[in-house]
């Protein structure tokens, strides 16, 4: 767990995290723009949150070894990844007819931070919801999102439980200085 713990606090960990979180919106962006398979609005929302996890990231890379500031970084972070993860569980939902949803065209962004207007090139928002298109191994892309977004934040999670006991004896001893 120690070896575990440490390896939370390198910089290959947080780059390699960015740059898995950047391929898969690569991949994203060939879909869409060489495979002509355009988001839907639940899709590029899952792009936004996945930017936001690559932001923290990377603040979490540059100040790596300040304890609070990384702890802080995890913790967006994982934020971010749920929040990912939560809209791919609701277009997955949509996708298997479990949930039913009034999901038109549009990004869906609130008004104080319309992404779909400010980059409509990677946050437009022009194609249905419920069809995503196939990947690997038969699997849709909704269905690849909930393993390729669960496994990381599962190890997020793991080092931000870690992390809790470090935080603990941070508190104690300033507590009592």
């Amino acid at each position: 767990m120690k070896r575990f713990y440490e390896l939370g606090q390198s910089v290959y960990f947080w780059l390699t995290g960015i740059v898995y979180l950047v391929v898969m919106e690569c991949i994203a962006l060939y879909y869409q723009y060489v495979m002509e398979f355009f988001p839907c609005a639940l899709c590029v929302q899952v792009r936004a949150w996945v930017v936001g996890a690559i932001i923290s990231a990377a603040v979490s890379v540059y100040f790596k070894a300040t304890f609070w500031i990384r702890f802080v970084g995890l913790s967006v972070t994982i934020c971010f990844m749920s929040g990912a993860l939560y809209t791919s569980w609701y277009a997955w939902g949509v996708e298997n007819g479990t949930v039913i949803s009034s999901c038109s065209i549009g990004a869906g962004f609130p008004a104080f931070m319309p992404l779909d207007q400010w980059i409509p090139f990677f946050f437009g928002a022009n194609g249905p919801c419920g069809q995503s298109p196939e990947m690997w191994l038969g699997l849709s892309m909704v269905e690849t999102l909930l393993i390729t977004i669960g496994v990381p934040l599962i190890v997020l999670i793991a080092q931000w439980l870690l992390h809790i006991p470090h935080a603990i004896v941070s508190i104690i001893r300033f507590a009592s200085s």
